[in-house]
Order: structure tokens, then sequence, then C-alpha cells
């Protein structure tokens, strides 16, 4: 039973991925590689999909952004170095500066992280999210993770979803 469930659950996630496709940001490595990118598609415990992506314009940046809750946004991807990125942009009516990076765990688990700060309707706001990512194969890959604002005092939402490189 429980097995059916979790081929369920993964089936409705790849379905939700390939209908929903489109550009946003969710649990992305700091890697940018020009003329590619990552769509990938969350669902989110408290707030539903949530569709990410990027696209690497040169070796070191990349266009970002993000549909869904808990928020929505565009921008940029500065690559320092493989583990380690700049994120900036503009976020629903803000601006908002970031650190993206990510730890090896495994041969094919990566351990990711963000951290943003804007400001959220007129008050300075810190986004979180880590998590981990699961490589299937080249271009498929399992994520899951929490999210949420610092300033909330209850628990973070849970994530999991399907990540594309094309």
């Amino acid at each position: 039973m429980i097995k059916i469930k979790k081929i369920s659950i993964l089936g409705l996630i790849a379905i939700f991925t390939v209908t929903f496709s489109g550009v946003s940001f969710a649990l992305n490595s700091p890697v940018v590689v020009q003329d590619h990118g990552v769509i990938t598609g969350m669902i989110i415990s408290d707030n539903g999909l949530r569709l990410t992506g990027e696209y690497g314009l040169t070796s070191q940046l990349a266009l970002i952004g993000t549909a869904g809750d808990p928020i929505n946004r565009i921008g940029v991807k500065y690559e320092v170095d493989p583990n380690f990125a700049i994120v900036g942009g503009v976020t629903e009516d803000s601006p908002f500066i970031g650190i993206n990076g990510s730890r090896k765990l495994h041969k094919d688990i990566v351990g990711l992280y963000e951290f943003d700060l804007s400001m959220r309707r007129d008050d300075l706001s810190l986004l979180y999210e880590l998590g981990i990512k699961l490589n299937l194969d080249n271009n498929v890959d399992l994520r899951a993770g929490v999210i949420d604002f610092v300033e909330h005092s209850h628990f973070p939402s849970l994530e999991v979803g399907i990540g594309y490189k094309f």
C-alpha cells in the first residue's frame, strides 16, 4: 500500500511538472551552464504548486524566476564557484538579494540551500530554503526540502518535486 502511494505521488509530481512547465526557481544548485537550463516543479505543503527555472546566459550568469507561493520573483544568478552563487532581482514589489549554495553529500545526492533578503510588505524579510537533490540520471532529479520566512513562528513548509535539466 505504501509503495502504491509513493508511486502515485511521484506520478502526480511528474504530471504537474510536464503540464505546468515554465520559468521559475526552487532548490537549484549554484552551478550555471551556458545555453542550458533547469525547470523544477515543486509541491509545497501549505502553498500548492510552485514552478521554477533558470537559463544560463554565460558560463557564470543565469536568468532565474519563480511562479507560485510563497513568493513570485524574477532575477539573475551569478556563479562565484561551483558551490556558491549570488542571486538578486525583484520579488513581487521589492528587490531581493541572496546566496545560493550546495554541498555534495554522496555521488548522486547534493545538499542545497538559499537565503534571500527582501523588503516584503515594507518589512525586512529573510526567506530560507534548505533541501536535497537526488540525481536519477543526467537530466532528471528528485528534490525535497523546507522553505519559509524567518519571521514566521510556525513549522516551515515542506516541498517535494522534480527537476529537469535541458
